[in-house]
C-alpha cells in the first residue's frame, strides 16, 4: 500500500471526531479592522466540532480588529466579500502597504450576506493577549523518490529538508490541550500535541499529521 494511501485512512479515522481549532501563522499576520464590528469584545460557546457534540465547545472571542494569514490577505481585493468562518460575511474596502511591505486592511461586517456567494472562507483570530504560542511541526519523506533503482546509492536521493517548523498564534482554548491530543487546526490540517501549553512564555508543540493530501514538498 502507499503511503499516501494509509495517511487517507488517517483522515477517516480522526476527523468525524477531532476538535477544531483556529491559527495563524504568525510572520506577516495581517490585522483586518471592522470599522462597524463590535465595540467591546464579546465571548461566544461554539461547538469544537460542529457534528460531534462529544467533541466538546470552545470559547470565542469576538473583536473589532482581527488577525487573518497573510497569503490570505493578499488574495483579498477592495470591495470584495469574504466569509469570516464562525463569524459571517464582511466586506474588505480598504487595503494598506507601507513602505516595509506590511499589510493593513479594513472593512465591514455584513453579516447578512450569504456563504454561498464568497469565494473566500477565511479563518481568524481575535486581536487579544490570550492568543497561544504554538509551533507547528511538519515531516517529510528521508528520500526524494518513492522507490530505489537496483545499484542506486541512496545518499544520492536523501531529502536536504524532512522537517519545517512554523510559528504560529492558536486561539486561546489550546491552553487546555494534552499530549496526545489530536485536533484540526482549520484550513492548515491534523495535529498532534507533543508538547502542551505550560505558561505564557512556552511554545505548545503540534506536530502535524499526514492526511493523503499531496505535499509539494518542505522548503
Amino acid at each position: 500500500m502507499e503511503w499516501d494511501k494509509l495517511w487517507t485512512i488517517n483522515k477517516k479515522i480522526i476527523d468525524p471526531v477531532c476538535p477544531r481549532h483556529t491559527a495563524v501563522t504568525e510572520e506577516g499576520r495581517v490585522l483586518l479592522t471592522l470599522s462597524n464590528g463590535p465595540e467591546k469584545p464579546f465571548v461566544r460557546i461554539i461547538p469544537r466540532h460542529k457534528k460531534y457534540e462529544g467533541a466538546g465547545e470552545k470559547a470565542t472571542t469576538f473583536t473589532r480588529s482581527i488577525w487573518i494569514d497573510r497569503a490570505d490577505a493578499e488574495s483579498i481585493s477592495v470591495d470584495e466579500e469574504v466569509t469570516l468562518m464562525d463569524w459571517g460575511n464582511a466586506i474588505v474596502k480598504k487595503i494598506d502597504k507601507d513602505q516595509d511591505g506590511n499589510l493593513a486592511l479594513t472593512g465591514v461586517l455584513h453579516l447578512e450576506g450569504s456563504v454561498k456567494t464568497t469565494k473566500l472562507k477565511l479563518t481568524w483570530l481575535p486581536e487579544i493577549d490570550e492568543l497561544v504560542k504554538i509551533s507547528l511541526m511538519e515531516f517529510d519523506y528521508l528520500i526524494t523518490k518513492k522507490k530505489l533503482e537496483e545499484g542506486e546509492d541512496f545518499v544520492d536521493v536523501l531529502n536536504p529538508c524532512t522537517k519545517k517548523e512554523t510559528t504560529a498564534l492558536g486561539d486561546p482554548n489550546m491552553r487546555n490541550l494534552k499530549r496526545g491530543d489530536v485536533v484540526q487546526l482549520e484550513r492548515k490540517g491534523y495535529f498532534r500535541c507533543d508538547v502542551p501549553y505550560l505558561k505564557p512564555s512556552k511554545t505548545i508543540v503540534l506536530f502535524a499529521i499526514p492526511d493523503g493530501r499531496q505535499q509539494a514538498g518542505l522548503k
